[in-house]
């Protein structure tokens, strides 16, 4: 009984040291999974992700890239583990877009493209780099992938506002657009801003001039002084880091015209500028990217027109929204657009692609299972 008796006592201690070897050996493997950062939760995951941009324009521009720019280091410090590698700026060509494009996806998780020009690069480069993901922000691809969400503002939406004010504040009947490089969002522009002049007024006259280039000063200001000789009291110029060129022409004038910004807020720059065509490029790009790292964010496309005056809206500055026939006309138009009673022009917004999209970030999705 003594020999059994130890002879068991020694199998117990054995069997209990190897059921403690295995626990430590799970809690090690643990260990090591949290330690490389792969680790998820709900979705979102803890890896390091590492993001390539390419701006269409300059990081600097107080406009449009700048805010795109802006979202991203927002999205880093919402999410630690997001990582800016490198911002590749002013490319202005298919050729270098697609040559930035090429350069960003070998080497980051995210490639975010800075300009609806995007979009066709997309088309052609996602593909190949399947286990990479593709942001477009405001622009989108015409072709469905896996690893392509794209963010496409109807900018034709508050331009269609500001013809709207336009068309209420001119004394002269005469009325101006300059835009930038002749992309979808600057056609859209300028048709939304020209049928908003015409739903009040269809005898206005509406100049326009599509210089080439959102950020060239010299340009702009060309463009600009050409329609103030025209009698235009009233401008809105679609452009970037190029609008310092329409201010100048403004102020040289000495006739101080009425004018439009885009993008970012700003009523001090010049002394008699209406209202900002609002687009949240910051805000949109941070939620694109927030979504990203939670897993949330759905391949395909997603819109916006006036829904979400967070992101998109037609904003006056404090001196014209002091003034009440300007607000209301504003609000009403705006108040239309979202109702429906005030229908669009088809030449003013994005086509709808034939595969999945979104009206707004939290809408239905729309052709659900369709692939293009």
């Amino acid at each position: 009984m003594t020999i059994a008796g130890g002879r068991i006592r020694s199998l117990l201690v054995a069997l209990f040291v190897l059921a403690a070897a295995l626990v430590i050996a799970a809690c090690g493997s643990s260990n090591d999974n949290s330690s490389n950062g792969s680790s998820t939760s709900g979705g979102s995951t803890t890896k390091e992700v590492k993001i390539g941009a390419a701006l269409i324009g300059p990081k600097n521009d107080k406009s449009f890239n700048q805010a795109a720019y802006e979202g991203i280091l927002a999205a880093e410090k919402q999410h630690p583990n997001l990582k800016l590698t490198a911002t590749l700026e002013n490319k202005a060509t298919d050729q270098q877009r697609t040559d930035a494009v090429n350069t960003l996806a070998p080497i980051n998780d995210v490639v975010l493209g800075v300009s609806a020009s995007f979009g066709p690069i997309f088309d052609v480069t996602a593909d190949k780099f399947p286990d990479k993901y593709f942001v477009n922000v405001a622009g989108y691809t015409q072709k469905y992938h896996k690893n392509v969400t794209g963010f496409a503002n109807d900018w034709g939406a508050p331009a269609y506002v500001g013809g709207v004010i336009a068309a209420t504040m001119t004394k002269s009947k005469v009325v101006g657009y300059v835009g930038g490089a002749e992309i979808p969002p600057t056609v859209h522009g300028a048709n939304g801003f020209e049928a908003g002049v015409k739903s009040v007024d269809p005898s206005i006259k509406v100049l326009k001039n599509i210089t080439g280039d959102f950020n060239d000063v010299a340009k702009a200001k060309a463009a600009t002084a050409a329609m103030i000789t025209d009698n235009a009291d009233v401008i809105f110029p679609f452009l970037d880091a190029g609008i310092a060129g329409s201010y100048a022409a403004g102020k040289a004038s000495g006739k101080d015209p009425a004018m439009f910004k885009l993008t970012i807020p700003d009523c001090t720059s010049y002394d008699n500028i209406v209202g900002t065509e609002v687009v949240n490029n910051m805000a949109a790009t941070q939620l694109m990217l927030d979504r990203y790292v939670k897993g949330t964010l759905k391949p395909g496309a997603v819109f916006l027109d006036l829904q979400d005056p967070k992101l998109q809206t037609l904003k006056l500055c404090p001196k014209y929204q002091a003034k009440a026939d300007i607000a209301k006309v504003t609000k009403d138009t705006i108040d239309k657009v979202n109702s429906g009673a005030i229908k669009l022009p088809a030449n003013a917004i994005n086509p709808r692609p034939d595969y999945p999209y979104q009206e707004g970030f939290d809408g239905p999705v729309q052709n659900a299972g369709k692939t293009g």
